[in-house]
């Protein structure tokens, strides 16, 4: 019998409202071709770029392999820990809207983990087993902590050892203490002797004989096999712990019942090691997530699926736990070729775990499919090669070499249209047209091995129909931030006054005298001062080559710039000194920090909502302070000049007014109702949340924020303004009344019914008030406050970074995705990955570069995704990259914007960020756009 599972008709992966027909249609077109492939090879990565449904296709390939199998067997997702919430939620979305109802009845998922709750789902009853199980990244590497089994591992360590009744009577008397079971001590003591003296497959009975309720066996039918093919031997060391334990009571027994407990935990830790590695266990389908961290098989999550090639006996002893479980896997990444083309072949090589002893294994065989993958490293390796000698010559290009037949170019992307076959050109071009023919040859070459293995597919420069005339984004580069934004002009960097001028060339003397160091305080002055002062702070606490902590990013951690010597170390004190510490008008006036604010503060005012991601964390934090004085005077200001009052009295003023909201018999609130209710009966589906509802907006129109950029506040006509308010466009042509229909149509065409009321308690939590002052702790929790000085906070402005909790996490990200607060979200890179935040938002801005070029569309991927505010408004998302020109900025921004298209060519590159090398880095011509997209890998179906 060959693996053979067909695509489930049954599967609708049209969702409307969520999902666009086209896209759809390519969701299942995909999900076929793995299936199909998967007939005739062990594994296959979908590398789908960021926001284009790699979930739902997988989901589709499980469950019809669930459905192929009559429902026997598991399908098991293996999930980083930063998204073992979000898989199980997609997959009850995925069955609400995607299965016939008589199947999602039959289908149920659960979750582990730990190595114990996975082989208990393993365990179940085919009545009540589940068909998807969600794994959490290093379950299997974690320690036993189910003190049953626990119990279980002592049990069979004492099995037919001589002369162990009076151990046996002593464990007995401490294996509450012993194994953190306390309660059982108090409740039913006998119960520990009862277990000792009978087999595990009746230890459930005991438990619920003595009151202790169970629904699973405590020892799992496949840790209680592997616990009796133990070696006797391979249990002594724990058993002579055992014996370490007290047996009577002295002045000195809780000392020695303590070291006795350190002894036994750590021999039960490397017995369940060998358990864990001797279960047997034979599964369809295996699909990991995140799957570019399996690139070092010497990390604990490869290991896992790591078996290698000895004698049978070594094999056995050896094996990764999950090598040879799986009949298939699918692996998925939305990042690939960010690693080198051996980490590549290296995260196939993982394909060698499955199970080749079954028919249904693949025709090749294990030593085809090694073959296999040794010829396409080969073609890699050329591929590779080439690139290398391209990336080579094309550095040596200067722009006295952009001529054409006498004609100079000023513009490397008009001189590459022009330039092939062209016959006057300078000995350099000749030489790179040489190279590039050269490396497009290999890369074709390698693309054709490569393709039975990888599937991704590309977003398209337009957007969908009726609009796709329109670019799907615009990037704003440097100074174009300050503009309105109509078009690229990435040749100018920020100006820097003549006030601020003095710290940045201090800065750029000093990184004369590191030359072979990244200068890191360069690149935190460039950021804000805030990140300077805190990267000079953590430097004068930490000596040597050792990782500063300024950012949340675990795979680009920052390193120390190391020893400076006397000249460069005055330099930066001279600097450190001009620079405002506690004035925060000061330092506001950062060439950078000023232009994000007013860019974040304008578009606000235009009603949009912006994400702004920043790399350093003292960044995240200074604008935070900054974006909230500034909306707070403006909110100030407008309300005074509406109003007609004095700026003091502004906020008082506003209050009133929003009061008015809350008074039952008030004309404004009544006339808001009015609105809200109208556009609810057309929403019968949600009416059960409509006073909810109702509410909800009613407390976001009452607000300060909305007061003064919606109503005129002076001589209001409620039944007028409130109408006017609620028609009044956004810059995306979008009306407060259009906005709100779209979100009820999300909830009921988009939500499952669990999500649904996720949104609705995430908004209903969420502070709407007016400015919040010495009341903030009242809503914000100290892991977003973080210590900083809060009576300036405004609620509709939020920081996520990594000291956020992942429920505040959760909350923010819901909610951003609705009509209401936050408008501005300030994120790190822990929002990077695996968050949507693309429903109400179409503007980022890159406050921060991080030296990875991946790291850069990670970031955008999360407001441009299918179904995102783009496609329903018909205009382009906005990149904002500003940068501050003839610095440390403009150097790393001119490097990683070239770097970034040389990842379609040279794959993994790794390059230096020392002072010498980024200088050269950014002197050179960029690659064209329309030259590295004619040399990638097109790997769609």
């Amino acid at each position: 019998m060959s693996f053979s599972y067909p695509f489930a008709d049954d599967i609708n992966l049209y969702v409307q409202g969520r999902v666009l027909p086209e896209d759809a249609e390519r969701q299942k077109r995909t999900a076929k071709e793995i299936l199909r492939r998967l007939k005739n090879q062990p594994g296959i990565i979908l590398a789908d770029e960021v926001g284009m449904g790699k979930t739902f296709v997988a989901l589709a390939v499980a469950v019809s392999v669930v459905i192929e199998d009559n429902f026997r067997n598991p399908v098991i997702v293996m999930v980083p820990p930063s998204l073992r919430e979000k898989w199980p939620r997609d997959f009850q979305l995925f069955k609400e809207k995607c299965l016939p109802q008589k199947i999602a009845e039959k289908i149920r998922s659960a979750a582990a983990e730990r190595a114990i709750e996975f082989l208990k789902l393993l365990d179940d009853p085919p009545d009540r087993r589940n068909n998807l199980i969600f794994l959490t990244h290093g379950a299997l590497s974690r320690g036993l902590t189910d003190q049953w089994v626990k119990w279980a591992l002592i049990n069979r360590a004492l099995y037919n050892r001589k002369n162990t009744s009076n151990l046996r009577r002593a464990l007995c008397r401490v294996a509450g203490r012993l194994i953190s079971m306390a309660w059982v001590d108090r409740r039913c003591p006998e119960v520990w002797s009862a277990l000792l003296q009978h087999e595990f497959d009746s230890w459930l009975n005991i438990l619920q004989k003595h009151g202790i309720e169970e629904d699973d066996d405590p020892v799992p039918e496949a840790v209680s096999s592997v616990l009796w093919d133990l070696e006797t031997q391979e249990l002594d060391n724990l058993f002579y712990a055992l014996n370490d334990i007290p047996y009577r009571k002295t002045k000195n027994f809780d000392s020695k019942l303590r070291e006795a407990r350190k002894a036994i935990s750590e021999e039960i830790r490397q017995v369940w090691k060998k358990c864990i590695r001797k279960i047997k266990l034979r599964l369809p389908l295996l699909i990991l997530d995140e799957a570019h961290h399996l690139k070092n098989e010497q990390t604990r999550l490869s290991s896992l699926f790591y078996s290698p090639d000895a004698e049978a006996d070594a094999d056995e002893l050896q094996r990764g736990p999950l090598a040879g479980v799986f009949e298939r896997m699918l692996f998925l990444t939305a990042t690939p070729f960010q690693l080198g083309h051996y980490e590549l072949c290296s995260v196939l090589e993982r394909f060698r775990g499955i199970t080749w002893r079954k028919n249904s294994a693949p025709p090749c065989g294990k030593e085809g499919f090694i073959q296999q993958i040794n010829e396409l490293r080969d073609k890699l390796d050329a591929a590779q090669i080439a690139a290398l000698r391209l990336d080579n010559t094309w550095g040596n290009l200067r722009y006295q070499d952009l001529i054409i037949e006498g004609n100079q170019y000023q513009d490397v992307d008009t001189w590459w249209q022009n330039v092939k076959g062209a016959d006057s050109i300078t000995e350099t071009t000749r030489l790179i047209l040489k190279r590039f023919n050269q490396t497009h040859e290999n890369m074709k070459q390698a693309e054709e091995a490569l393709k039975p293995w990888v599937i991704r597919h590309l977003k398209a420069k337009k957007l969908p129909k009726p609009n796709n005339t329109v670019d799907r984004r615009t990037r704003i580069l440097g100074s174009a931030i300050t503009g309105k934004g109509s078009k690229e002009d990435g040749d100018r960097g920020l100006g820097i006054d003549d006030t601020a001028l003095l710290p940045f060339l201090l800065a750029a003397r000093a990184a004369v005298y590191m030359p072979e160091s990244r200068p890191v305080f360069a690149e935190g002055l460039a950021s804000s001062y805030e990140a300077f002062l805190h990267t000079r702070k953590l430097h004068t606490e930490k000596t040597g080559n050792t990782a500063i902590s300024n950012t949340d990013i675990d795979d680009d951690m920052i390193e120390s710039h190391g020893e400076i010597d006397d000249r460069g170390t005055w330099y930066l004190s001279k600097l450190e000194a001009l620079l405002p510490k506690e004035n925060k008008r000061g330092q506001s006036s950062h060439p950078k920090i000023g232009v994000t604010v007013k860019r974040a503060v304008d578009l606000w005012l235009e009603g949009e909502k912006v994400l702004i991601f920043c790399h350093y964390i003292a960044t995240g934090r200074a604008l935070r302070q900054h974006v909230s004085e500034a909306i707070q005077n403006t909110i100030t200001q407008l309300g005074a000049k509406k109003i007609g009052c004095l700026k003091k009295d502004a906020l008082s003023e506003l209050d009133k007014i929003g009061n008015r909201f809350f008074d039952i018999d008030s004309p404004l609130r009544k006339a808001c109702d009015s609105e809200i209710i109208n556009i609810l009966q057309k929403y019968p589906e949600i009416s059960e949340h409509s006073e909810r509802i109702i509410d909800v907006v009613r407390r976001f129109l009452r607000t300060p924020s909305f007061l003064v950029r919606y109503f005129p506040l002076k001589n209001l006509d409620p039944q007028r303004d409130v109408a006017r308010a609620f028609r009044n466009s956004d810059s995306s042509g979008l009306s407060l009344h259009s906005i709100l229909e779209d979100f009820f149509k999300f909830l009921i065409e988009r939500c499952g019914e669990s999500e649904r009321i996720n949104y609705l308690d995430a908004i209903d939590n969420i502070q709407t008030g007016s400015i919040m002052g010495a009341d903030i702790h009242k809503t914000y929790s100290e892991d977003e406050i973080q210590g900083d000085r809060s009576e300036r906070f405004v609620p509709n402005v939020r920081l996520v970074n990594g000291q956020t909790k992942q429920e505040t996490r959760r909350k923010l990200m819901l909610t951003f995705n609705t009509p209401f607060y936050p408008e501005i979200l300030i994120a790190s890179s822990v929002m990077a990955e695996g968050v949507d935040l693309h429903l109400s938002c179409r503007y980022v801005i890159h406050h921060d570069l991080c030296w990875n070029p991946s790291t850069l569309e990670q970031r955008t991927g999360r407001i441009d995704r299918i179904g995102a505010k783009v496609e329903r408004c018909g205009k382009p998302l906005f990149v904002y990259i500003p940068y501050v020109a003839e610095t440390q900025d403009e150097k790393m921004f001119r490097v990683v914007m070239d770097r970034e298209r040389w990842f379609k060519v040279v794959m993994g590159e790794q390059y230096k960020t020392d002072v010498r090398t980024t200088d050269k880095l950014a002197e050179r011509i960029p690659l064209p756009q329309a030259a590295a997209d004619f040399l990638a890998f097109r790997l769609d179906v």
